[in-house]
């Protein structure tokens, strides 16, 4: 039975509107780590002190935070609200401010592009990144401050989906595993961590690996975490009992997802699995929200070709390029592992 539909009224039209001035206002607070602060109650004059903003400012950020629900007013103090405790705050363990400065400092001038994007059907966006490389990926190694943000804002992500990831298969026989896109190295600490007889290769482009070396030395874990620098688009895949892709997929066309699934093949044995963890939208293509805003993203700016796929699209995939899909599992509200068996 499909999900039942909630009515959009007048409000909700209006809060759509708006909605760049919320971010913003969210966007301001981070800057000035207001949700950090207000851990314990403090009043305007207190915050004003902390911050060194004068009145009228001060009021304009706390109104918008309040209204937003992010903090909460009671008498002459202000206390950050559970939510944004939980997220938004440096000591939390579930901290997402890098998601909130990518957003700003990247995603959201490139996103002023989406109608142009739509239009001409690739990444209009991506003239606010300098470089000349077709994608933003491309383009991170001349921009350091932006490469930074780009993979500080990865690391909040996979941190969040791996530990779900880990649990959720049984990699006890242990074996090989070529982690394609690893990044820096948040999944591939994850599984050694929870996998000790797992040996695993990153493959990813050699300007990345740098960092994934170095985030595997500093958790003790270089001699079973390993890198290869190159491109996977011309690269072959080493041979290995399992491949992942995370994070990775939906950035890319179909086209390009079957060559990389076929690549996959041939690196397995029979029996050998895959697993895609990917931000997924439903079958019946009607959501989640966030499925909606990284496929603006990735057209408007990531790739210019790629969406948050649906499950049916990776699994017809995997069953084309020779594999049977064994399970679906919801890491989190808008993020799914697909686990599949090369036959």
């Amino acid at each position: 039975m499909p999900p039942q539909e909630t009515p959009l009224d007048i409000e909700g039209v209006h809060k759509i509107m708006e909605g760049f001035y919320a971010f913003q206002i969210l966007s301001a607070a981070v800057k000035f780590d207001l949700f950090s602060l207000l851990q314990q109650p403090l009043t305007r004059d207190q915050i004003m002190a902390e911050l060194r903003i004068a009145e009228q400012p001060a009021r304009v950020l706390l109104l918008g935070c309040v209204s937003l629900g992010l903090i909460h007013k009671r008498g002459e103090r202000y206390q950050c609200s559970d939510a944004a405790a939980m997220t938004l705050s440096r000591d939390s363990p579930w901290d997402q401010r890098s998601l909130v400065r990518f957003s700003h400092e990247i995603a959201y001038r490139a996103m002023w592009w989406f109608y142009d994007s739509l239009r001409e059907n690739t990444n209009v966006g991506l003239r606010e990144v300098a470089g000349t490389a077709p994608t933003l990926y491309g383009r991170l190694p001349a921009n350091p401050e932006v490469e930074r943000t780009f993979h500080e804002m990865m690391m909040t992500v996979s941190k969040i989906v791996a530990k779900r990831f880990v649990d959720s298969v049984d990699l006890s026989a242990g074996g090989r595993l070529v982690d394609i896109g690893g990044g820096n190295a948040t999944n591939a600490i994850a599984l050694a961590r929870r996998w000790p007889r797992l040996a695993i290769e990153i493959l990813d482009l050699p300007s990345v690996v740098v960092s994934a070396d170095r985030a595997a030395r500093d958790a003790g874990l270089e001699h079973r975490i390993h890198t290869i620098g190159a491109d996977c688009f011309v690269a072959d895949f080493p041979d290995c009992e399992h491949v992942l892709f995370a994070h990775f997929l939906e950035i890319w066309s179909p086209e390009q997802i079957k060559s990389l699934l076929t690549k996959s093949y041939r690196a397995l044995p029979m029996g050998g699995h895959i697993y895609l963890i990917n931000l997924i939208q439903q079958d019946d293509e009607t959501g989640p929200t966030t499925a909606a805003i990284i496929s603006a993203y990735f057209l408007t700016l990531a790739s210019g070709v790629g969406m948050a796929y649906t499950w049916k699209e990776y699994e017809g995939w995997l069953s084309a390029a020779g594999f049977e899909p064994l399970a679906r599992t919801s890491l989190t509200p808008a993020h799914g592992l697909i686990v599949g068996r090369r036959r």
